[in-house]
């Protein structure tokens, strides 16, 4: 059997490939092999950025497998274990320790908008089409769509675009805030690659503190979520890098980051 997930390693960061054609819908079979593969990068010492992106031109990734969904219809909790399989598989990305970037290539479509969303950052290629066409199928997005779109382009445009089912050309999704670039066409992965690199050559135990103040603070009063900052502001001066850093500056030259 076709393995439905790659990897790919280079100068610290990891390609992570979907290959499931034509459309690389989100089957069981590729959640799990993507589940399996952050939890083993997670502790990956040579890579330090994810860039995720799907095999062809066609799809970053179209959908969820429909085909595995009728189990489900009149059967009470059956929905509910797909959806929790695919939370799992969504904050763990979500909460990754590591910077995630989606290269999107082509259509982005319900699951494979949901996988996108729970990335850190978004680079779709000027071809690429997103959208939740969930109810056109009389369901809704149900791996963390509804939680996860209206913290990033408002609740109104969120309802518009999940209510409706519409697709929005990548244009459209940058100018609300959806994805951070719009590449030429084909061009989504070279352009996520140079964020990737950039972030790469960036002291990893100060941008994983960044993401951790974000994601704790995320959903706490502002007067508790400055304390968690400040917390990680004082650990993050404890570490190799900020001496390396202060030091550099201070002598005018380039620091060299050993990620410690």
């Amino acid at each position: 059997m076709a393995e439905l997930v790659h990897v790919n390693k280079d100068n610290g960061v990891a390609i992570v490939t979907i290959d499931n054609p034509p459309m690389n819908v989100l089957s069981q079979g590729v959640a799990s092999a993507l589940l399996q593969t952050y939890r083993s990068l997670a502790d990956d010492a040579e890579v330090t950025v994810i860039v995720l992106t799907g095999e062809g031109d066609r799809a970053f990734m179209a959908g969820a497998n429909i085909k595995e969904f009728p189990d489900a219809l009149g059967n009470p909790g059956v929905a509910l274990d797909m959806a929790q399989a695919y939370h799992e598989l969504m904050n763990t990305i979500d909460f990754f320790p590591k910077p995630t970037i989606a290269a999107l290539n082509g259509y982005t479509l319900g699951g494979g908008l949901e996988l996108a969303l729970a990335c850190d950052l978004r680079v779709c290629d000027k071809r690429a089409k997103l959208g939740f066409p969930e109810i056109n199928l009389g369901i809704f997005p149900g791996a963390g769509g509804t939680q996860r779109l209206p913290r990033l382009v408002g609740e109104a445009k969120a309802k518009e675009l999940m209510f409706t089912g519409d697709a929005i050309p990548a244009e459209e999704a940058h100018r609300i805030g959806l994805v951070n670039a719009v590449a030429e066409a084909g061009e989504a992965l070279n352009a996520a690659l140079q964020i990737a690199q950039k972030i790469a050559t960036r002291s990893q135990p100060a941008v994983a503190r960044i993401k951790r103040a974000m994601t704790d603070g995320a959903h706490l009063p502002l007067a508790e979520a400055v304390q968690v900052e400040a917390v990680l502001f004082d650990e993050v001066f404890q570490t190799k890098d900020s001496k390396e850093g202060i030091e550099a500056f201070i002598g005018k030259r380039e620091p060299n980051f050993r990620h410690e």
